[in-house]
């Protein structure tokens, strides 16, 4: 991603960048993307991309100005609102609710805020 974000880099580049340890780890797996067909290195020393996969690394996000974003957090961001707006409904306006309907609803939504979680810290490793 940093060398299709970027355009053509130097090794050092990539290393510093992504905060790689030594720049032997950096070649290693800028090698592996050589062998991919994804980068491929110039005759002066640069990785530029050859292929662009990034629509299909990101399948499942959205772009939301630089920030990118798994889809399910705004499913997850609208069944929380929902969620909030009942329990303050049934708190001012005391109803005739079954509560075992709350708590799957409330279990689905925490299921769904960890789904998104971890997608997201899937994007960031």
């Amino acid at each position: 991603m940093f060398v299709l974000k970027n355009g053509p880099c130097e090794l050092r580049e990539v290393q510093h960048a992504l905060k790689l340890s030594t720049p032997s780890l950096a070649f290693y797996h800028l090698s592996r993307l050589v062998q991919s067909g994804v980068v491929s290195r110039t005759e002066d020393g640069k990785y530029v991309v050859v292929t662009d996969i990034s629509a299909d690394l990101l399948d499942g996000f959205v772009k939301f100005g630089r920030r990118i974003i798994p889809q399910f957090f705004f499913l997850t961001l609208v069944f929380t609102v929902i969620l909030a707006y009942y329990v303050y409904l049934v708190w001012r306006f005391p109803l005739e609710t079954d509560d075992i309907v709350t708590i799957v609803y409330s279990l689905s939504i925490i299921v769904l805020w960890y789904e998104t979680i971890k997608i997201w810290r899937r994007l960031s490793s």
